[in-house]
């Protein structure tokens, strides 16, 4: 079995990368099933029902999250449906935690499969999430599955690297997001496939997948904020593609996918 997780999608031209690229990439590696972060998906921040059903038609099949899940009021809509997760690690206190799933289960190929999204402390969202790593701990306690896929979407990648040395040999596979630069660290340690950063899918000449204009002033010291607003520049691809033996559904290898457009 083949499962493709793209990185980050981002804006406009993140998403033409995905209508462009994705088909021949489930076409020439056989993929049984694609995963996105999408996050970033609709002008930089979260997702519409629009875009949604756009990057549906263009073969996502699953979608995960971040911290810029809810800047969208209509993500209520995307949440609400069976194939998306968002974070899980939420206060259920907050309003964040009442909509959608943190973790669910499908079938492919008569295995079952779950996709979970995590949260790390590192990542600035309103101090809504809880510590993942205790919180982890004790939600596996009652998984049942064949192959679990985990985005763990944070900051730093002392904690993602944290998370995986923690949770290595209890999940498939733990697939860092957040940071959009593809890390060139994949490896695979007691049967769990591992990367800092999958990377991100948008404009390859922005910064993180965003135009430079505002970002360089508050690094030359002129400005004390930054816009991301969507680079409109040529794209890149960035994903990681798992494989995984159909008699014992232990993973065999990660694979970086970095495609920049022509």
């Amino acid at each position: 079995m083949k499962i493709l997780f793209i990185g980050d999608i981002f804006g406009k031209a993140g998403r033409r990368a995905i209508k462009t690229e994705l088909p021949f990439l489930i076409k020439t590696h056989h993929i049984d099933c694609v995963i996105a972060n999408a996050e970033n998906t609709t002008h930089g921040r979260s997702i519409s029902l629009k875009h949604y059903n756009e990057l549906m038609n263009n073969g996502v099949n699953y979608f995960t999250f971040g911290n810029h899940t809810w800047h969208l009021d209509e993500i209520k809509d995307v949440l609400n449906q069976k194939n998306t997760v968002r974070p899980l690690n939420l206060n259920e206190n907050t309003s964040e935690a009442k909509i959608g799933q943190g973790s669910i289960t499908f079938k492919i190929n008569n295995k079952i499969i779950r996709l979970t999204n995590l949260l790390g402390n590192t990542v600035e969202c309103h101090k809504i999430q809880i510590n993942p790593f205790p919180y982890f701990a004790n939600f596996l306690k009652n998984c049942q599955n064949d192959i679990h896929i985990v985005d763990f979407h944070t900051e730093t990648t002392s904690e993602k690297n944290a998370f995986f040395l923690t949770f290595a040999g209890e999940v498939s596979a733990i697939l860092g997001t957040h940071t959009h630069i593809q890390s060139a660290d994949e490896k695979i340690y007691k049967n769990t496939a591992y990367i800092t950063d999958v990377g991100m899918t948008g404009g390859s000449l922005g910064i993180i997948g965003a135009e430079p204009e505002t970002i360089l002033k508050v690094f030359m010291g002129t400005a004390e904020r930054f816009r991301l607003s969507p680079s409109h520049s040529k794209y890149q691809l960035n994903a990681a593609l798992l494989t995984f033996n159909d008699k014992t559904n232990v993973v065999e290898s990660i694979e970086r996918i970095f495609i920049y457009e022509k």
